[in-house]
């Protein structure tokens, strides 16, 4: 097979493929990347036998390629890295031993290995797919994957929970310490199949792939199905298993009423806050509400501090106290950019809400902790 492309659509291919280059895996050939070269387009494949990219550069006017000689063999990560070093189009020309890449004056070999050998990837049924504009997809990540557990402890709790109805979509993860919330209007096509799932939990290094991978000016199709989810951009489809398991019942953890509530500018609760974090033993902070100020207190074993800030409105008891973790706190404040933030407590040691005072889709939910 031989075709010529430019250095940019190569880039922009292992780009990408991110990841997946860098994985080990037990299977030798999943080291390496597919390469299909076609009359009409080269199609990439990289996985790592969990999670798969394909990613398309089609034959159409400007986009620089030219299909010589079909065929199909699987390249070595070093085949693409030594392209970055490249400028203008690179031919490669591969037989079944070996893969050319060449420019002018210039050739290099690499070890190719046998396309037969490589698995085939299971790809779920075609449904009709749940459309969200890109730059709500990026939100939808950015706001959720960072409440995710780290702990392989409960797998189920690594994921974003994807609720689908027709009303509206609901987004949520949590790691048993924080929760993330998002609810956007429903935004899907209804699909022709029935048992097309209602809700799925897709891991959340998936969903960071596919942010660093699309083009977020274009729409993002999600194709759920029981065991896997595909999601498609453009040329790109990023396919991955869904966890297993039952996710919690995450609406009965966030509390509907409220003994008071605190209105703060958001840049200042911030800067308080990355200024105590360093300070308080585990970035813990306590947070206290006197007369027309909030005191935010840090105290470590070689070092404490206060800050003072006016809040802009509170309805509750005088002298309200509760402690929790500053690195949480601050995570959540960021992921918006409302200007400022009402803080909802229902007491010291219940779960507290933090969200835009305007209304919003949005809202976290942090743990208290005990002090001393």
């Amino acid at each position: 097979m031989k075709f010529i492309v430019s250095k940019e659509k190569i880039s922009e291919a292992v780009s990408k493929m991110g990841r997946l280059l860098t994985n080990k895996s037990s299977i030798a050939v999943l080291a390496g990347v597919l390469v299909e070269v076609r009359s009409d387009c080269i199609l990439f494949t990289a996985s790592d036998g969990t999670e798969s990219i394909f990613h398309r550069i089609p034959v159409e006017d400007g986009t620089e390629l030219t299909i010589i000689e079909e065929g199909k063999s699987v390249f070595s990560k070093d085949a693409f890295d030594v392209t970055k070093k490249l400028k203008g189009n690179i031919t490669f020309e591969a037989n079944p031993q070996r893969v050319s890449v060449s420019q002018e004056k210039l050739n290099l070999e690499f070890h190719v290995m046998d396309p037969d050998d490589y698995p085939p990837i299971a790809i779920a049924p075609t449904v009709k797919p749940y459309i969200l504009d890109g730059k709500l997809f990026a939100e939808m990540v950015s706001k959720t994957t960072f409440a995710t557990s780290n702990s392989d402890a409960r797998p189920i709790l690594q994921g974003v929970n994807m609720t689908f109805n027709a009303d509206k979509n609901v987004f949520v993860s949590t790691d048993s310490h924080r929760l993330s919330r998002l609810v956007f209007d429903g935004t899907h096509e209804e699909s022709s199949t029935e048992d097309l799932p209602k809700a799925i939990t897709v891991p959340a290094s998936v969903l960071d792939h596919a942010l660093k991978s699309f083009d977020l000016s274009m729409q993002v199709a999600i194709f759920p199905s029981p065991q896997q989810i595909a999601i498609a951009n453009g040329n790109t489809i990023l396919y991955s298993r869904l966890l297993e398991g039952n996710y919690p019942e995450t609406e009965r953890l966030i509390p509907t009423e409220f003994n008071s509530q605190l209105v703060v500018n958001r840049k200042e609760i911030i800067e308080s806050l990355e200024l105590l974090a360093t300070l308080g033993t585990n970035n813990i902070v306590e947070l206290k509400v006197n007369g027309l100020f909030v005191e935010l207190k840090a105290q470590g074993s070689n070092a404490k501090g206060m800050k003072e800030i006016a809040f802009e409105t509170y309805d509750g008891e005088e002298g309200f106290s509760i402690s929790f973790s500053a690195a949480y706190a601050l995570v959540a404040l960021k992921t918006t950019e409302h200007q400022s933030i009402k803080f909802r407590f229902v007491g010291a040691m219940r779960p507290f809400l933090i969200t835009p005072v305007e209304e919003s889709n949005e809202l976290q939910l942090i743990l208290p902790v005990r002090q001393g």
